[in-house]
């Protein structure tokens, strides 16, 4: 199920959409744990996240390649413990799955032409497919039932 979306033409950073995504989420859910990849890599993001009540599994892999550890607390926590994490990282493949969903089952050419028409539509295609999922899930509901 898709909890927040932050349409927007890209390319472009993602981490800028972060702390939007974490405010908009709706009232009973709670983010635990944020997996993300080296693009959300910032120290202000592992403590936006932690001072939320949750935890970070991000690789400290952005900058130039060096032998020093990272800058920030959290950055070389990562550094030290992502292979720990690994299994807990290897998640990640959830989202990529929710991203190919939307573009085999509703289409991956945007219909709008206009930037708001635009982000209208991406939010809609997220609506549908939350509705798709739960269609699914009542359907085999109901088929368990008999």
């Amino acid at each position: 199920m898709i909890f927040a979306v932050a349409p927007g033409r890209g390319p472009g950073p993602d981490i800028k959409h972060l702390r939007r995504l974490l405010i908009d989420l709706p009232e009973p859910i709670r983010i635990t744990t944020v997996l993300a990849d080296a693009g959300y890599d910032g120290e202000w993001v592992h403590e936006y996240v932690r001072g939320e009540g949750g935890r970070t599994i991000i690789p400290a892999t952005i900058g130039r390649p060096t032998s020093k550890p990272p800058n920030g607390r959290w950055r070389r926590v990562m550094k030290q413990r992502f292979k720990q994490m690994k299994k807990t990282y290897g998640q990640r493949w959830q989202i990529e799955t929710v991203n190919s969903m939307i573009k085999r089952l509703i289409g991956s050419a945007m219909r709008a032409r206009r930037y708001w028409s635009q982000c209208r539509e991406i939010t809609l295609r997220a609506i549908t497919l939350n509705v798709m999922i739960l269609r699914r899930e009542y359907k085999a509901f109901l088929q368990s039932k008999l």
